[in-house]
């Protein structure tokens, strides 16, 4: 049995393999700031999207640039991709962190040295949530982790083998890591996707508006390399990676 259970694991690993994929996101509709987030703003709003991390984490920071109150209805607000929404509200809100503290312990008359002791713990749990709002003082800002856009389905975009590999040496040992590049515009893009934010405005009777903007890959670096192996990856409000497996 021991023998048929490895056979198996085996066969499986062979029969494919992990590689990833770094993108890079753009818009014709934002700017970019000095962490290469995108970024919209008006009279009225700024928003700050942030991409970083694994599967395409969606954060955004929403500063009200008005001197009235700011509500973000997040139960009308989604992400948009191939006609399919996928709403940001969730009636639970997630929080994790950790803490930690030192303490000096002094030795006594007899001379004895003193030492220090520590502690360190972490914490992770939900709150719930009575409503889908979050209140926006004048001339001020609240960020949210809104969703991974794997969540709206693939973002793998198709390298066939006629993309010409490159490779690059990096560090002191001058490694070579190899991958395939594509690059896209606005209608080529194998990614494309909206974010549609609804927003109230004013203390009495306020005014609901909406604002929506697209997004788009405009560049992807396919590779067996993680990212701790990847140097062309840099932690940017504009990149992303995702993990994928192909058949050997």
């Amino acid at each position: 049995m021991r023998y048929s259970v490895l056979l198996v694991f085996l066969a499986a690993s062979l029969g494919s393999c992990s590689r990833y994929q770094y993108m890079t996101l753009n818009s014709s509709q934002l700017t970019k700031n000095d962490q290469h987030q995108l970024v919209f703003e008006n009279d009225t709003i700024r928003l700050t999207y942030d991409f970083n991390g694994a599967n395409g984490p969606i954060s955004v920071n929403v500063y009200n640039k008005t001197n009235q109150p700011l509500y973000v209805n997040w139960k009308k607000s989604a992400l948009i991709r191939n006609e399919h929404a996928l709403s940001y509200y969730d009636k639970d809100a997630y929080f994790w962190g950790s803490s930690s503290g030192y303490a000096y312990h002094f030795g006594n008359s007899r001379g004895a040295l003193g030492s220090f002791t520590g502690s360190a713990s972490n914490f992770s749990g939900t709150v719930a949530l009575p409503e889908g709002m979050a209140f926006v003082p004048p001339g001020s800002s609240v960020s949210k982790g809104l969703a991974l856009l794997t969540q709206s389905g693939p973002v793998v975009a198709d390298m066939p083998d006629s993309i010409a590999e490159q490779q690059a040496k990096v560090g002191y040992d001058q490694f070579v890591v190899k991958y395939r590049k594509g690059a896209y515009s606005a209608e080529t893009s194998p990614v494309r996707f909206r974010s549609y934010l609804t927003f109230a405005i004013g203390a009495n009777s306020p005014l609901e508006f909406s604002q929506s903007n697209e997004f788009f890959v405009e560049e992807a670096l396919d590779t067996k390399n993680p990212p701790e192996e990847f140097p062309l990856y840099q932690q940017r409000g504009d990149k992303f990676f995702v993990k994928y497996h192909v058949e050997q």
